[in-house]
């Protein structure tokens, strides 16, 4: 008996049993890739590798902080590819939990983790995602609409915050930040120059010439949005990158760190450009103006300025360059009055002024990006992150939320003038204050600040800059990577 289940033992061995699961895999892939559709034969395929990364996250708090960047960056773009399973947010949403997770297992394992930092900023954060959630018993919302909406607009700024204070704690995982972002935004620049050289593939041009078609084919031609929501949020983002990498080139006195900075904001420059977002223009000029007030060197300063004078006079003064689309395009960013879309967002804008007046805290969050026939701003589009927060939590909320932008940037300017001692943090927090300054003003010229993934950038800047003292400090001990 014992020789007989020996023989049979040494017949059936974990190879035979691996190959029998694959053959079995692969039987049941093919036929849902037949019945079932490809998303969910693809879907099947990928499940051993999404349960090595969910094992893998469960170990690393920070890569599955960098997973939940990455999905803020790509699914909205795949989701023009296939139907997602679930909507971009609750994804999001769900991402963030799994995070907090992690953390949660991770410090139950004994393992360090960063610290909460309570500050004035976090404060005032928290106050505006209570003013959010408050916003449910507005009598002109709905709970559809607010579900929608609180997440991104109050929530996400939150937990943001928190989870850079926890996972992005020493320089060294600042670093790795800014070289994931860097490659995030090279992979977005060569996807729109793949767009104006190569062509639009079926699924961006189905979505470019029905959704798309009223603002992105226009009379110089294609504003370009790689796998961003679209042209505007991917010109307002590049803008930030440039502002950003710009600053951390000047700065960095690694010789391969530099380069692939000064490689991210070129072609963030040219992605800026053939976005054709003209607001998006604001970013860089906002941005560096601001970044001069932080640099407390002369001959920097006199350099600085004298490069802003000569870019507005080149755009601005001059007709260099009319031959291309993109420049022309870009040109007309600096003549407000012969602006066509600028004069009927600020006739818009007359409009709200009409009622808002009767609606101190608004109209209720999503009430106005699913007004019905009847509702008062139905066929009026606010075209405007600060008029978005207006119309919707009032002139209240517009204020609460002013003063929050106004107090990171006021934070971000005393740290890096008066408080930072080391270069390093001075130079990611000189140039995370510079790009909010860019892409604020932006802001309010597009409705950028909440859309994947600038809004959750924003977020993790903000953080980032409260966080800088404290890696300051560490620095100063000689501690770059506990």
């Amino acid at each position: 008996m014992p020789s007989d289940y020996n023989k049979t033992s040494s017949i059936f061995t974990k190879h035979h049993l691996l190959l029998l699961l694959l053959t079995l895999g692969g039987i049941i892939g093919v036929y849902l890739f037949v019945f079932a559709g490809v998303a969910m034969g693809i879907l099947f395929f990928l499940l051993p590798l999404l349960f090595l990364l969910v094992i893998y996250c469960l170990s690393s708090p920070i890569s599955c902080f960098f997973l939940l960047y990455i999905a803020s960056y790509l699914v909205m773009g795949v989701g023009r590819y296939i139907i997602l399973p679930l909507p971009a947010g609750v994804i999001l949403d769900l991402l963030i939990l799994f995070n907090f997770l992690c953390l949660s297992l991770h410090y139950i394992r004994g393992n360090p983790l960063g610290k909460l930092y309570y500050n004035p900023f976090l404060f005032i954060s928290m106050l505006w995602m209570i003013f959010c959630l408050l916003e449910i018993i507005n009598p002109m919302s709905t709970f559809a609409n607010w579900i929608t909406t609180v997440r991104s607009i109050g929530m996400h700024i939150v937990f943001f915050q928190l989870l850079v204070f926890l996972c992005l704690d020493n320089l060294e995982k600042l670093r790795i930040f800014f070289g994931l972002w860097g490659i995030l935004i090279l992979l977005g620049a060569l996807k729109a120059i793949g767009q104006k050289y190569i062509g639009l593939d079926r699924f961006e041009s189905s979505w470019l010439y029905t959704f798309g078609a009223h603002t992105h084919v226009i009379y110089s031609g294609i504003r370009y949005f790689s796998f961003f929501t679209d042209a505007a949020n991917f010109g307002c983002h590049m803008g930030l990158g440039i502002v950003v990498f710009t600053i951390l080139a000047f700065y960095e006195k690694d010789a391969n760190r530099r380069v692939f900075y000064i490689a991210v904001a070129l072609l963030a420059v040219y992605g800026l450009m053939i976005s054709g977002t003209r607001a998006a223009m604001a970013v860089p000029f906002v941005g560096f103006a601001f970044f001069i007030i932080l640099v407390k060197e002369w001959k920097w300063i006199i350099l600085g300025i004298s490069l802003l004078v000569l870019a507005f006079s080149f755009f601005n003064l001059t007709t260099i360059g009319n031959s291309n689309a993109d420049i022309r395009r870009m040109r007309t960013a600096f003549s407000f009055s012969d602006d066509a879309s600028f004069n009927v967002r600020l006739e818009n804008q007359k409009k709200m002024r009409s009622f808002m007046s009767d609606h101190p805290f608004g109209i209720g969050l999503g009430g106005s990006k699913h007004a019905n026939q009847g509702d008062v701003m139905h066929g009026i589009a606010t075209d405007s992150s600060f008029v978005f927060i207006w119309v919707e939590t009032g002139i209240i909320g517009l204020i609460l939320y002013i003063l929050m932008c106004l107090t990171i940037l006021s934070f971000g300017t005393y740290y890096v003038l008066f408080v930072l001692q080391d270069n390093r943090i001075k130079s990611i927090a000189a140039a995370s204050t510079a790009g909010l300054a860019g892409i604020m003003v932006a802001g309010y010229a597009n409705e950028v600040l909440h859309q994947m993934p600038t809004g959750q950038t924003v977020y993790i800047l903000m953080g980032i800059i409260m966080l800088s003292p404290v890696i300051d400090k560490k620095l100063s001990y000689g501690i770059s990577t506990v």
